[in-house]
């Protein structure tokens, strides 16, 4: 068999609304299944990921 190699390229990043939305779900986890301690510590932390997440996305250079 040839080689099945895609000419495309995969995007896999994820749109603002997607990285809202993701944020908006895990904070929905995190407070339904932990005390409220673990969820503001969660939060934060995953704020601080989306934001990097977010920020390398509009940084890239085309």
């Amino acid at each position: 068999m040839g080689n099945s190699h895609h000419s495309q390229e995969v995007e896999n990043d994820l749109s603002t609304f997607e990285l809202i939305a993701l944020f908006v779900v895990f904070c929905v986890i995190l407070i339904w299944l932990g005390d409220t301690f673990t969820a503001t510590v969660g939060i934060i932390l995953e704020g601080l990921v989306f934001a990097v997440a977010y920020n390398s996305k509009n940084n890239q250079i085309d």
